[in-house]
C-alpha cells in the first residue's frame, strides 16, 4: 500500500517537474522566430541564453558584439537574442544616422527602466524618457557650453596641479603605479569641485568618501553584476542596483550642499547651481523651454510632433525634489569620473607603448605652455596633435563600447518590410565599428593621424561614435574632453610614462566591467622627465 502511494506520488511530481520543464523551455524558446519571420539575417540562439551565454564572466560586452558585428560582414544589420530578448544590431552607418538623427523620434529612449521609489538615484537624465527627457535635457544643457566650461577650468587646474605634486615622489623613484586608479581619484576630485563644490582630497586621502562611493558603484565584483543583470533583465523584481549607503551619501551631500550655499549666499560657476537655479526658479510657460535653442527642431521631425496645448509645444513638468536633484549630480558625477579616468589611463597605455608618440605630443605641450605661459583655457584647446591622440584613444578604447536605444513606436526599416514593434531594442555596436578595417585600417594600432583633416573626410560619417551622436549625444562631452586634456597635459609637461614587467601588452578586457576598462588595472612606469632628473 506505502509503495503504491509513494508510486502515485512520485509520478505526480514528475508530471509536475516535466509540466514546469516544458514551460520554462517554451517560454525562452517562443521569441526565437521573431528574426526569420521579419526576414533579417540573423544568429540561431541557445535554449536559456539566447546569444549571449559567453557574455557571462567570459567575454566583454565589447568583445561579444563586436562578435556578432563580424559574423554578419556586408549586412546592413543582424538579429541576435539577449537571452529571449530580440536585438537589432546596426551595422551601416546610413541606418545609424536614421537611428540616432533623422528617425529619432522613433528611437528616443534607451532600454533601461528605473524604479524611483526603489532606487532614488535612478530618476537622472540618462534614464528618463519622452517628455521628460527633453525637458530635463533643455534645462540641463546650459551647464555644459563652452563659457561654462571656461568658468570652470581653473577648479580643473587645481586639481592638476595637486595631481603633480603627488606623483612627485612616485616619478622621483621611478616607481610602477596601476594609473587607472590614479586617474579615478584625479577625476573624482575634478568632479567633487565642479559638481558639489567640495575639496574631496581623493589622491591625498586614501580613505576619502567621494572616491570610496565610486568605487562601490563601479567596481566589477560579483555581486555588482549579478544585481546590475537582474535589474536589467527582470525589472519586475524592483532590486535595488545601488548600495542604499550610496543613495544616502548623495542625496545627503546634495541637500546640505544647498543648504549652506542658500544660507550664506555662494554663488558657483558650477553644476550645483545649475540644480540650484532648477530648484528656485518659477514654473516657467513649457514652450519656452522647448523653444530654447534647436529643441523644438530636433524633436519634430518627420511629421511626428510633440504634445501640444493651444497649438504650442509642451512637456510633461517635473517636479526637483532633492532624490532628483541628487541623481543628476550622481549620475554626472559617475559619469564623469569613471570614463574620463578610463580614457586617460588608455591614453597613457598608448603613449607608453607608441614613445614616439609621447615625445611628440610633449613636444607641441612645451611649445604650447611655453607660448601661453602655463596651461591655460586656450593652451589647452590649441592643441591639435592632443585632440587627434585623444580621439584615437576614444576610437580604439570607447568607454561606451554599445549605445542602445527603444522603439518607442512601430518602425519599418527602410527599402524593407520588417517593421520593429514598440519596445525592441537596437544596439550601435561602437566597439566593434570603431575596429573595422573598412573605416580604420589596422585597427589594433594606435595612430592619431587618422584624425587629420583629410583622413576625417575620406571616413563615412557616424563611424565615429564615443559620445553617441543627435539629440541624445553624451551632454558633458566638452566636459569630459576638457579634463582629460588637462590631466594629459600636465603629466607630460612633467612626467615620462613607459612599460614595465607588469605591463600587459596587448590589455585584456574586463568581462565584469560595464564599461570598455583593462583586466587587472594598467601598470606603467613613472618617471622625472630627463631634462629633470
Amino acid at each position: 500500500m506505502l509503495g503504491m502511494i509513494f508510486e502515485s506520488v512520485f509520478f505526480s511530481w514528475l508530471s509536475i517537474a516535466t509540466l514546469l520543464t516544458y514551460f520554462i523551455y517554451w517560454y525562452s524558446t517562443s521569441t526565437f522566430n521573431y528574426w526569420k519571420e521579419k526576414g533579417i539575417p540573423y544568429l540561431k540562439p541557445t535554449p536559456g541564453f539566447g546569444n549571449t551565454r559567453r557574455m557571462f564572466f567570459k567575454t566583454s560586452f565589447a568583445e561579444q558584439f563586436k562578435i556578432f558585428y563580424d559574423k554578419f560582414d556586408g549586412e546592413r544589420f543582424c538579429g541576435v537574442f539577449q537571452f529571449r530578448s530580440p536585438i537589432l544590431v546596426v551595422r551601416d552607418p546610413d541606418i545609424i544616422k536614421l537611428v540616432m538623427v533623422k528617425d529619432f523620434p522613433y528611437f528616443q529612449d534607451r532600454r533601461v527602466s528605473f524604479n524611483e521609489k526603489k532606487e532614488p538615484l535612478s530618476a537622472h537624465l540618462l534614464n528618463m524618457r519622452g517628455n521628460q527627457w527633453r525637458r530635463l535635457r533643455a534645462k540641463l544643457t546650459p551647464t555644459f557650453t563652452s563659457g561654462k566650461m571656461k568658468m570652470m577650468f581653473s577648479l580643473m587646474n587645481e586639481c592638476a596641479e595637486e595631481l603633480t605634486t603627488f606623483l612627485e615622489v612616485h616619478a622621483s623613484r621611478n616607481e610602477d603605479l596601476e594609473v587607472k586608479e590614479v586617474m579615478a581619484k584625479f577625476t573624482t576630485d575634478i568632479i567633487g569641485s565642479c559638481v558639489f563644490g567640495l575639496k574631496c582630497n581623493s589622491l591625498k586621502d586614501p580613505d576619502s568618501e567621494f572616491r570610496s562611493m565610486g568605487r562601490k558603484v563601479v567596481e566589477p565584483s560579483l555581486n555588482n553584476v549579478v544585481r546590475r543583470l537582474l535589474s536589467l533583465l527582470v525589472p519586475i523584481l524592483g532590486i535595488r542596483v545601488l548600495p542604499w549607503e550610496v543613495t544616502q551619501f548623495f542625496i545627503s551631500a546634495v541637500r546640505e550642499t544647498i543648504k549652506y550655499r542658500e544660507q550664506h549666499n555662494i554663488v558657483r560657476n558650477d553644476f550645483m547651481q545649475q540644480l540650484i537655479q532648477l530648484k528656485n526658479q518659477e514654473q516657467v510657460r513649457d514652450d519656452e523651454i522647448l523653444d530654447k535653442g534647436n529643441l523644438k527642431k530636433e524633436f519634430s521631425t518627420n511629421g511626428i510632433s510633440l504634445p501640444t496645448k493651444n497649438g504650442e509645444n509642451v512637456a510633461e513638468n517635473i517636479v526637483f525634489t532633492d532624490s532628483r536633484l541628487a541623481s543628476q549630480a550622481f549620475i554626472f558625477f559617475l559619469a564623469g569620473f569613471e570614463t574620463s579616468c578610463t580614457t586617460l589611463s588608455f591614453c597613457l597605455y598608448e603613449l607608453a607603448v607608441n614613445p614616439d608618440i609621447q615625445t611628440k605630443l610633449r613636444e607641441e605641450v612645451d611649445v604650447t605652455l611655453q607660448k601661453f605661459g602655463g596651461i591655460t583655457y586656450d593652451a589647452v584647446h590649441s592643441m591639435r596633435y592632443l585632440s587627434k591622440v585623444i580621439d584615437e584613444t576614444l576610437r580604439k578604447h570607447p568607454p561606451a563600447a554599445n549605445i542602445t536605444r527603444v522603439v518607442t513606436q512601430p518602425y519599418t526599416i527602410p527599402e524593407t518590410s520588417a517593421e520593429l514593434e514598440k519596445g525592441i531594442r537596437v544596439v550601435i555596436p561602437v566597439y566593434a565599428i570603431h575596429h573595422d578595417p573598412r573605416y580604420y585600417p589596422e585597427p589594433d594600432r594606435f595612430d592619431p593621424e587618422r584624425f587629420c583633416e583629410e583622413a576625417k573626410s575620406l571616413r563615412p560619417h557616424f563611424t565615429y561614435l564615443p559620445f553617441g551622436e543627435g539629440p541624445r549625444n553624451c551632454i558633458g562631452m566638452r566636459f569630459g574632453l576638457l579634463q582629460t586634456k588637462v590631466g594629459v597635459s600636465v603629466l607630460l609637461s612633467n612626467y615620462e610614462f613607459s612599460v614595465c614587467e607588469k605591463t600587459k601588452q596587448p590589455l585584456d578586457l574586463d568581462p565584469k566591467s560595464f564599461i570598455t576598462s583593462a583586466k587587472g588595472g594598467i601598470w606603467l612606469k613613472i618617471s622625472r622627465r630627463s631634462s629633470q632628473k
